[in-house]
């Protein structure tokens, strides 16, 4: 026989009301009873019954995750993998399941991201990768579902938006450099259509100007991809004149255009210095080892399914390590990581 709400209600001597609020993490009910009725739960392996659940409430309990990949697939999105982590654990919490979305520009062209939401009857998505140029931003700005979108700000009614703190990740590492010395940095900038690459490029660019040190033929473009960072790293070795430092918007494109740089001669940081963005686990491994901006994708997926879950009502305390909160946004703090990339200017 199947144990119920009721059972571990009477053990306690509570009501049923309460015991799912406490299983449900509702704030109205105290964290002492939440630790004993999931202590009785464990006891008396209690387990409930999630379709039941879901047929009573007509909710289909799931959040949409589309992964909008335009890389090739060796090109493998270290940083995805992690917001993707903390999206999941988080809406299990909550008994929510994910359908996992991955598409193509073929495929959107026959169906639109609300139609697959629609058929899967998902109560709100959440997009990693989406860009500025994408063709159905204006339906998901219109969405009668909440959508969450890490890195790009929608803005649309039901429209909530992840991010890491760009702008001040950008002069955390520019601070640095110039603490070290350096006048002449270099910046390897990302894919024109995405959000973060314009938030980050402002952000290089008023830096420097304050400094009086910006220099526009000092920033090559490139595309998030290691590729591109080697092409990027070819074109600054063959400088007439090369910086003393580098500041890539992604670690993959710095460990790119170091490969390049080496390929000429250059020493790293004898002669070049090298900072990247996202502190992917890799950069610890390169030689040498690539200083970073650190952003948190586990925290970053967690707060995107928070945000989407918080908008269907779902009781639940947000996460900690933020710069800036409100119904619709959260961003997160970056942090510099020192390692062995850059030197001192004498």
């Amino acid at each position: 026989m199947s144990i119920t709400l009721k059972d571990i209600a009477k053990k306690l001597g509570v009501s049923t009301t309460a015991v799912s609020k406490a299983l449900n993490n509702h704030e109205d009910i105290s964290d002492e009873l939440k630790k004993k009725v999931r202590e009785v739960a464990e006891e008396l392996n209690y387990s409930p019954n999630a379709i039941a659940r879901r047929l009573v409430s007509n909710r289909s309990r799931t959040l949409g995750v589309f992964v909008l990949s335009r890389q090739d697939e060796e090109n493998v999105d270290y940083l995805g993998y992690t917001f993707l982590l903390g999206i999941i654990n988080e809406a299990n919490k909550f008994d929510f399941d994910i359908v996992l979305f991955t598409t193509d520009s073929d495929f959107l062209q026959e169906r639109s991201y609300i139609d697959l939401c629609e058929e899967r009857k998902v109560e709100g998505a959440i997009f990693l990768g989406l860009h500025l140029d994408d063709p159905h931003l204006e339906e998901l700005k219109n969405s009668k579902i909440p959508i969450a979108v890490i890195d790009t700000d929608l803005k649309g009614k039901n429209n909530l938006f992840v991010t890491s703190d760009n702008e001040k990740g950008i002069k955390k590492a520019l601070s640095y450099l110039y603490r070290l010395g350096h006048r002449e940095i270099a910046l390897i900038s990302g894919h024109k259509g995405a959000e973060i690459t314009q938030r980050r490029l402002s952000a290089y660019e008023e830096f420097l100007k304050s400094k009086n040190i910006y220099n526009p033929e000092l920033v090559f473009s490139a595309d998030f991809t290691e590729e591109s960072g080697y092409e990027a790293g070819n074109k600054i070795a063959n400088l007439t004149q090369q910086p003393t430092a580098v500041l890539a918007m992604s670690d993959i494109m710095a460990i790119g255009a170091m490969e390049a740089i080496k390929k000429y001669g250059f020493k790293i940081p004898g002669d070049i210095s090298f900072v990247g963005y996202d502190n992917i686990k890799i950069a610890q491994y390169t030689t040498p080892s690539l200083t970073s901006i650190n952003q948190d994708g586990y925290s970053m997926g967690k707060a995107a399914a928070q945000l989407t879950l918080k908008s269907l009502d779902i009781d639940l305390n947000l996460i900690n390590n933020i710069s800036k909160i409100s119904s619709r946004e959260i961003v997160i703090d970056t942090e510099l990581i020192v390692r062995n990339s850059c030197k001192e200017i004498e």
